[in-house]
């Protein structure tokens, strides 16, 4: 949840009808609608809501369309418990959310339709008196995120979307009671042959110093359902260094731009990272290998993916790669 939405919490005494959103306002009954129709913000937020889910809709076969359906439907529920009383103050974050979930639910990339869907939990309100540490009081609920390819058709794209369901127990945004957690997905490129894509994953125990996490990256063959091997791209002996090299130079580069400081030795890490597609970040102009928190350096400098252009590479590259040629 992204708090800093609160910002648009400016109620303006306007009448209702004056104001737009997807519904009739001259008809609006519940505490959200008129809460909604009194507030210019939450007005146009509700409009868009309305506009991207129509748009993503009208991309979906009719097993997707139900997917998303439902969440949506989940999520409106959640606003009923969450925010009973229809609050500005409650709803705007979760409306700003959704404004850009749902604008960026639906892809269309390589020849398939990715689709981002969601259902929300409400857990438990916001409780009144101290708190035994920072942020213990704060609602707790939980939005559990899916993405899949939407009407699989062949083998490689069910086991692709099978592969992404076991990494959805620590998929989802929120709090618990225990920890606050955010998530996402970044398709980076998709061909009918390949798909590139990012799983991201944030949380924040109770009591912590500061929030980890990291991104599971996804290099999948769809023409041969199976993750993607590094000699489906390389074929010449040395590739490995020759990466290694290229990784390590634009490390450097940043170092000298910014006064990053890293560990020593992590020569040694960046060309055992680079060696493995897990670590890969793949687009149709370079590699990125991404280095997870901690793993080259301190905390400070957060994970890094240093791109290397596709170019750089080409004398090790196979001439039936999927991606670099």
């Amino acid at each position: 949840m992204k708090y800093a939405a609160a910002i648009f919490l400016m109620i303006f005494a306007l009448p209702a009808p004056a104001l737009a959103a997807s519904f009739d306002c001259e008809k609006a009954s519940t505490p959200r609608e008129k809460t909604i129709c009194a507030t210019p913000e939450l007005s146009k937020a509700d409009e868009q809501i309305a506009a991207n889910y129509e748009a993503a809709m009208s991309r979906l076969s009719p097993e997707g369309a139900a997917r998303l359906r439902d969440g949506q439907r989940s999520w409106l529920a959640f606003l009923s418990e969450a925010c009973p009383k229809g609050g500005a103050e409650c709803l705007a974050p979760f409306m700003t959310d959704r404004v850009e979930f749902l604008s960026g639910a639906v892809s269309v990339e390589g020849g398939n339709t990715f689709l981002a869907w969601d259902d929300w939990r409400f857990i438990a309100p916001a409780r009144e008196g101290d708190e035994e540490l920072p942020g213990a009081n704060d609602m707790r609920y939980r939005q559990q995120l899916h993405y899949a390819i939407d009407a699989p058709d062949m083998d490689g794209e069910r086991v692709f979307n099978a592969a992404i369901a076991k990494e959805e127990e620590y998929l989802w945004n929120g709090f618990d009671g225990e920890k606050r957690m955010w998530a996402s997905f970044t398709l980076n490129m998709a061909t009918p042959a390949l798909v590139s894509l990012d799983m991201f994953q944030w949380q924040f125990p109770l009591g912590a110093a500061h929030g980890f996490g990291a991104a599971a990256h996804l290099n999948f063959r769809l023409d041969e359902a199976r993750p993607l091997r590094a000699d489906d791209i390389f074929a010449r002996e040395g590739w490995e260094a020759a990466l290694t090299e290229a990784v390590l130079k634009e490390l450097r580069a940043d170092a000298a731009e910014d006064g990053v400081i890293y560990f020593d030795g992590y020569e040694q890490t960046v060309a055992e990272t680079a060696a493995k597609p897990e670590n890969w970040v793949l687009t149709g102009e370079s590699l990125g290998v991404n280095f997870s928190v901690y793993s080259i350096g301190p905390y400070v400098i957060g994970d890094r993916t240093p791109a290397v252009p596709w170019a750089a590479l080409s004398s090790f590259i196979a001439e039936d790669a999927p991606v670099g040629r």
